[in-house]
């Protein structure tokens, strides 16, 4: 493919295990070109999210890539409680010992990156949520032609079964800065497309299957490092319902809206509908409410993929 061809990926993260192996899905991949990377508070602090970043650059030797910190806190400063589903750092609390330097970081605020990309790659960047959306939101506020400069956003967050991760019936993403989820699902003008928690619960990687890649991955620097960072989830969160007879697959997050965003043929089913989250409720705070029949009478805004090859994507993560 060539260069004018490949396709032009800007990432937004919080940077945690399924984070790091969706980047390198995509620095692996030469149809791609990653113009930035922009850090987001999530799994954990940004300034942390940075260093993981940098982490994964390192073992991809692909340190050229700019990395920008960005939003620490909700749009409207609501505190809320930092996922350690992947360890306190967001990489299963394995630290490196060579770590890339932090001055690699870029002084450029990850909101002002995103509006300057935006502008000097006009209608060829794909921008790629892989976090809370705070970044995006401010930067609509800030710049609100942001999307229509944009060629597509895709999203991983939100549900559409009301199933939740993080409360009852909220995704943690979401649930993280529901707000700034409105404000991107409201008014960002490009086409979004959004890989949802049910999907990805629905799509499962079958534990043999995962056991059969995480042997696969010893045969690489950035897979030895991959099967590092997920030891903490694997020993805390799989082996006890693995022990108990509970465990029927591995969650694959983060890295099927990469796969979405890089492949025509991944995503097999989706629907183009109006929706958006709930702010006020204690009950429903952050859940994503589609409207699948019409009743409020708007125009879709979102494509919500409910169906994924999930043969596709576990071929390519084994290749890579």
């Amino acid at each position: 493919m060539s260069l004018s061809q490949r396709k032009k990926l800007l990432i937004d993260t919080d940077a945690g295990c399924d984070d790091a192996q969706a980047i390198l899905m995509a620095l692996k991949n030469p149809d791609v070109d990653v113009i930035g990377i922009t850090c987001v508070a999530g799994n954990a602090d940004a300034d942390q999210v940075g260093r993981n970043v940098l982490r994964v650059l390192q073992v991809a030797d692909r340190l050229d890539i700019p990395v920008f910190l960005g939003c620490n806190e909700p749009l409207l400063g609501d505190k809320r409680v930092r996922s350690e589903y992947h360890g306190k750092d967001g990489f299963g609390d394995a630290p490196s010992d060579d770590s890339p330097d932090e001055s690699l970081l870029q002084s450029e605020h990850a909101v002002l990156a995103l509006s300057r990309l935006s502008r000097q790659h006009c209608n060829e960047l794909s921008l790629v949520c892989l976090g809370p959306l705070t970044n995006i939101a401010v930067c609509i506020r800030m710049d609100p032609k942001f999307g229509t400069r944009l060629r597509h956003c895709y999203i991983m967050g939100g549900n559409h079964e009301g199933k939740g991760n993080q409360t009852v019936c909220a995704e943690f993403n979401f649930y993280y800065d529901p707000d700034s989820a409105y404000v991107v699902l409201n008014q960002l003008t490009s086409p979004i497309t959004m890989v949802t928690w049910e999907t990805c619960l629905k799509h499962s990687l079958p534990w043999a299957d995962f056991v059969a890649l995480k042997k696969h991955q010893d045969l690489s620097t950035a897979g030895r490092f991959m099967n590092r960072i997920e030891n903490y989830v694997v020993k805390t969160i799989y082996q006890p319902r693995i022990d108990a007879g509970l465990e029927k697959g591995y969650e694959i997050v983060d890295q099927y809206v990469m796969a979405s965003a890089m492949f025509d043929d991944v995503v097999l089913r989706q629907s183009h509908v109006y929706a958006s989250v709930e702010l006020k409720s204690p009950l429903t705070l952050g859940q994503t409410v589609v409207d699948w029949n019409g009743v409020l009478k708007r125009e879709p805004n979102v494509n919500i993929v409910t169906g994924i090859d999930l043969k596709y994507v576990y071929k390519y993560l084994m290749e890579m």
